[in-house]
């Protein structure tokens, strides 16, 4: 285990301000699900099941455009790429504060149509800047910042509803998150490396989806297993919190749970082998369940710490097979279909995770999303022994590794 490569990433100025961007453009993304969430069951006057749909809405809505946002920054660029969700984002956040529920579930569906690729275009950027030995330390290291942005929005976003509004607190992440996509198309990080445009054949059209495999299908499906657990420890924490009549706490859970990832992302880009997601993602749905024990703020802060410190590890390890699998000139698609992934697996758990909380209580949320994730492990453990869906053994290594 070794801490240098950290270093070496800081020392590369664009390195550290594709980091230090990634960072700002995080905080009002990872506020808004809060913000949305505490806006239908404080101001509409609405239940978790709602607030869960409007969840799933945003997040079906991210799902389809991921991939296509993906392709065109594998096509276009960053700039171009961008354009159109920085305008249509600008639109939507004042629209949410006016609309009636009924309403706000096509206009969430559109937020995440239009919503800014932040994870694919930095980890699309960072596969390219970096060599492959330090894909993990590069990808955890994005991990890192992408937790430290988890303790500052959600707390934040929390405080603007509490002090001022929910209308307030959606205005003001709309605002930051057009600042956000500004500040990426001015860096316009590159997405493709010099030999690759170089060695750019001009007959790509046949390899339309020559990038899909059996061990790439996987790591999607990990991929959403892995939300389902961040969702229902996600919703759980707000709905405990409310029963305890302490939502101002939110950001002493949150930060907690944060930063118990931000140091599982640290340690595992230390490490010199990867590990497999699925047995990451078995580990993760495992530590979710019994945080549904918790009964006051600071048992509860504990109790997710354990399930924190996996979360950036899972979610780095699927980005780093991903990149080792998918050829250059398609790796854009594949991160935003990873983001589908994502957000699929979020849409599906969410109601049903929102529903057993309005059923049972907080801890449901947590024992439902611990549950999803654990069962998917189990199936692609089990569907893996199968001879066909093996990885081959050049894609079963990282760093040239057999796992």
């Amino acid at each position: 285990m070794g801490f240098s490569g950290y270093a070496q990433l800081w020392s590369d100025r664009r390195l550290r301000a594709l980091f230090v961007a990634a960072f700002f453009a995080r905080i009002p993304a990872l506020a808004a699900p809060l913000v949305l969430t505490l806006y239908v069951v404080e101001e509409l006057g609405g239940d978790y099941k709602q607030a869960g749909l409007i969840a799933a809405a945003t997040t079906v809505g991210a799902g389809v455009g991921s991939p296509w946002r993906g392709r065109l920054i594998d096509r276009l660029g960053i700039r171009r790429a961008i354009v159109p969700s920085i305008v249509m984002i600008g639109l939507l956040y004042p629209v949410a504060t006016v609309a009636t529920y009924a309403w706000l579930i096509p206009v969430s569906f559109l937020m995440g149509l239009f919503l800014i690729p932040i994870f694919s275009i930095v980890r699309l950027a960072l596969s390219v800047m970096v060599t492959e030995r330090q894909r993990r330390t590069a990808f955890s290291a994005d991990s890192i910042v992408a937790e430290a942005s988890f303790i500052i929005g959600p707390a934040v976003g929390a405080l603007l509803v509490t002090q001022v509004s929910a209308a307030a607190a959606l205005y003001a992440i709309g605002a930051c998150e057009v600042i956000a996509g500004l500040i990426f198309w001015v860096l316009d990080p590159p997405t493709r490396s010099v030999t690759a445009v170089d060695a750019e054949e001009p007959e790509t059209t046949p390899v339309a989806t020559s990038f899909v495999s059996a061990p790439l299908v996987f790591l999607f499906l990990l991929s959403g297993g892995a939300m389902a657990a961040l969702f229902g420890t996600d919703l759980g924490v707000v709905a405990e919190l409310r029963e305890l009549d302490e939502v101002s706490s939110v950001g002493i859970a949150y930060g907690a749970w944060g930063l118990s990832s931000l140091v599982g992302g640290l340690v595992y880009g230390s490490l010199s082998r990867s590990i497999r997601p699925t047995y990451l993602l078995l580990a993760l749905g495992l530590a979710t369940i019994p945080v549904g024990l918790a009964d006051g703020v600071w048992s509860l802060s504990l109790l997710v710490i354990p399930a924190g410190l996996l979360c950036a590890p899972t979610m780095t390890a699927a980005s780093e097979w991903i990149a080792k699998l998918v050829p250059e000139a398609r790796r854009g698609e594949a991160m935003g279909w990873q983001g589908t992934a994502y957000t699929v697996g979020g849409a599906v758990s969410s109601p049903v995770i929102g529903a057993g909380i309005d059923g049972v209580g907080a801890w449901g949320g947590f024992v439902i999303g611990g549950a999803i994730a654990t069962a998917i492990a189990c199936v692609a453990l089990f569907a893996q022994m199968v001879p066909r869906w093996r990885p081959s053994p050049e894609l079963a290594s990282i760093d040239g590794v057999r796992r």
